[in-house]
C-alpha cells in the first residue's frame, strides 16, 4: 500500500476524531443572590484593607462570596476556578498582608482550597438594604 493509499484512508479517522473533541462550555450565569450584589456593586478594585477580622460572609453560589468587614461595609469577591469547597463552605479565611486584601497576591480559603482572587468590588449595602425595605422582601 503506498503512502499516498494510508493518508486517504486515515482521513476518516481524521473526521471521527475531530468530532470528539468537545467546546468548552461557558460558564453558568451568576445565581439570584449574586446578581443582585452585582447590581449594588461598584467597579473592580485592586484591594481594600479591614481591620484583621471580618464581621461576617456569605456564599452566593458558584464563584461569588461576600464580604462584610463592618456592618455596612460589604466586599463582593469573584474568585478564580476552580474553588470546588466555596459553595459549600462553612467558613472562610482571607490572607491579607497587613490589613489589605489584594487581589493579585491574596486567596479566599474554603476547607482544603486556596482560592485566587479574581475581581474585588464593593457593595452599596446602604443602597442595597433600601431598595430591599422599599421593594419589601
Amino acid at each position: 500500500m503506498s503512502n499516498l493509499s494510508r493518508l486517504i484512508a486515515c482521513v476518516p479517522l481524521f473526521g471521527l476524531l475531530g468530532g470528539c473533541v468537545a467546546a468548552p462550555t461557558p460558564p453558568p450565569p451568576p445565581s439570584k443572590d449574586a446578581q443582585l450584589y452585582l447590581k449594588y456593586s461598584g467597579p473592580p478594585i485592586d484591594a481594600f484593607t479591614y481591620l484583621g477580622h471580618y464581621d461576617s460572609f456569605r456564599t452566593l453560589g458558584g464563584p461569588y462570596v461576600v464580604v462584610w468587614t463592618r456592618f455596612t461595609d460589604a466586599y463582593l469577591i469573584k474568585v478564580a476556578d476552580p474553588c470546588i469547597e466555596l459553595p459549600f463552605a462553612n467558613r472562610i479565611g482571607l490572607t491579607s498582608t497587613s490589613s489589605t486584601v489584594n487581589r493579585h497576591f491574596d486567596f479566599v480559603i474554603a476547607g482544603h482550597d486556596h482560592c485566587r482572587i479574581g475581581t474585588i468590588q464593593r457593595v452599596d449595602y446602604d443602597a442595597m438594604k433600601k431598595a430591599h425595605v422599599a421593594n419589601g422582601p
